[in-house]
């Protein structure tokens, strides 16, 4: 084998073998409210070696325009998905305002650093609690629990809200619990959960992948419902 050839093979066998994604689900919702359409947005779930991965981008409607908003997060993939960093972004009066969230110190310490524009806020700093996690992880922490959600017990979780952190880093507690079948679950094959967070109630209809097709908010009169790119895209235009 030439010096060459040699260096290569070498090379080869040091390069980091990349891990394969497995794609969970990659979905289009509308939301409506009070019966009119207010935005939609992709969620793409997929696992990547160790870690689990959400990416979520929203488009919403203000006045005569459309505004975008875009999160990424990671977290470990196993039952208590424990954070690892999230990034989110959106406008603010026209201006871009970033978000970065990173967990450090063996996951003990989260770490919050904000820009709006060219302005940057001083990093806010919190100690991880036991089982918390990010709020964009929702669907995923039923993924892993879809086994555990009973209609006997309530289960708690509690999470990071990633698009409210200011001067503090909100933690809010929810539950999850199974609720009887009724004739939309039956027809579509799913679960139906009753989930409350920040002491609101949503209805959800999860797959056995625990991603929804429908997310029903009575109290605010709000609708979820999967669907496809292009009707998600044409529902603003209405």
């Amino acid at each position: 084998m030439s010096k060459f050839k040699h260096f290569l093979f070498i090379l080869w066998i040091l390069l980091p073998i990349r891990a394969h994604a497995e794609v969970l689900w990659d979905n289009w919702y509308t939301v409506s409210e009070h019966g009119t359409p207010v935005s939609y947005y992709n969620e793409k779930a997929e696992i990547v070696g160790d870690r689990a991965k959400i990416q979520v981008n929203t488009w919403i409607k203000e006045g005569q325009k459309i505004k975008s908003e875009n999160l990424g997060a990671s977290a470990k993939n196993t039952t208590l998905l424990e954070p690892l960093f999230y990034n989110f972004r959106t406008q603010v009066e026209g201006v871009e305002k970033i978000v970065d969230g990173t967990v450090s110190d063996k996951g003990k310490v989260f770490s919050v650093k904000t820009k709006v524009g060219a302005k940057a806020s001083r990093p806010l700093r919190a100690e991880m609690l036991p089982k918390l996690i990010l709020s964009s992880f929702f669907p995923l922490w039923v993924h892993k629990n879809y086994k555990r959600i009973n209609g006997v017990q309530p289960i708690e979780f509690q999470s990071i809200v990633e698009d409210q952190v200011e001067d503090q880093v909100p933690v809010v507690k929810g539950t999850a619990y199974e609720m009887r079948e009724d004739d939309f679950a039956k027809a579509t094959h799913t679960r139906k959960l009753r989930i409350e967070f920040n002491r609101i109630v949503a209805i959800w209809w999860v797959t056995p992948k625990g991603d929804a097709i429908q997310i029903q908010l009575p109290a605010l009169e709000k609708v979820v419902k999967k669907t496809d790119r292009a009707k998600a895209e044409a529902s603003l235009a209405q």
